[in-house]
């Protein structure tokens, strides 16, 4: 055997050795982190799934804060908290306040769907939010936004209910209303600054 052959075989050798070994746990990389925010989405989502809500709005809050970009997952993750559950009602108000929070980022960055949920939650016609969050003049703003959002149409969602609708022309009188119509008449979308990740040296993760 020459030894060009047998450096190849030795290689091939180490090779086999290293899949049957440790080569697997290698190929699997790194956790969804800082450096794969688009994993982490998924990560997120997978969890919440399988494990619901509460379980999965640690991952969500990471990928919210990446700020300009990431809307979807500031709606997702405002959504999720709605539906989130504790023994502690002091806790469930607080996931309560963060929604909004996170709602209305999405709401202003543009995200239709967080546009459309506040309309709904703060209407104060639905039990989504308890009734000291709700606000129906800044429900009918939303309101009127969603429905001037062009992406509205390009995702195919749908009209504002017929029975909020209704609810917020009954509750508001015609200066909150007017008030609702300037705001939407003056909305200009504002996104959270956008975080870039660190560049990760060679040896991260070692």
């Amino acid at each position: 055997m020459n030894l060009f052959k047998a450096t190849a075989l030795v290689a091939l050798t180490i090779s086999v050795a290293a899949c049957a070994s440790g080569g697997k746990k290698r190929a699997e990389g790194p956790a969804p982190g800082l450096q794969q925010p688009g994993k982490l989405l998924s990560l997120a989502r997978d969890t919440q799934a399988k494990k619901g809500c509460t379980q999965a709005i640690p991952a969500y809050r990471v990928i919210s804060s990446f700020g300009d970009g990431y809307d979807v997952a500031q709606y997702e993750l405002g959504a999720c908290l709605l539906e989130a559950k504790s023994d502690n009602p002091a806790e469930v108000n607080l996931f309560q306040e963060e929604a909004a929070f996170w709602l209305r980022r999405a709401a202003w960055a543009g995200n239709a769907r967080a546009q459309l949920k506040l309309a709904q939650v703060l209407s104060g016609a639905n039990n989504f939010l308890h009734g000291s969050y709700a606000n129906p003049e800044e429900a009918m703003a939303w309101s009127i936004v969603y429905n001037e959002n062009a992406k509205r149409d390009l995702y195919d969602l749908p009209e504002i209910s017929e029975s909020i609708a209704n609810h917020l022309n009954a509750t508001l009188d015609s200066s909150a209303t007017a008030r609702a119509v300037a705001f939407a008449d003056d909305f200009q979308a504002i996104t959270m600054a956008a975080f870039t990740p660190p560049r990760q040296s060679d040896g991260a993760g070692r």
